[in-house]
């Protein structure tokens, strides 16, 4: 047995198996959760592969890292300003101005 010597749990078919997670210890969860890495095809739009290029040439990182980072942002920044004011953020974000970007920040931060 050359995985790990454990036989694999079979799926006994209840619907809280679907539905919840399996059951990790949260220190080992987040641990394997920085080694294990996952590929997926990521899609981006033309104009967006182009700001992942500019932001590769300044960071001089690879482009998983900066979207790694990316993501990480995303989520916490959710998490911390709550539903509404991350929706005004994005809405913001979204019409590709530097300077109101900076503008709302500052005022989001008084």
């Amino acid at each position: 047995m050359s995985r790990e010597g454990k036989i694999p749990k079979l799926f006994s078919g209840s619907i809280d198996e679907l539905t919840q997670p399996a059951k990790i210890e949260k220190d080992q969860k987040r641990k394997d959760l920085k080694k294990v890495k996952k590929q997926k095809t990521l899609f981006v739009s033309q104009d967006m592969n182009l700001k992942l290029i500019e932001l590769y040439a300044h960071e001089g990182r690879r482009q998983s890292i900066i979207v790694e980072d990316a993501v990480n942002l995303y989520y916490y920044l959710k998490k911390a300003l709550g539903e509404r004011k991350f929706g005004e953020l994005m809405s913001v974000v979204q019409r590709e101005d530097e300077e109101m970007l900076r503008q709302y920040l500052e005022k989001l931060t008084l």
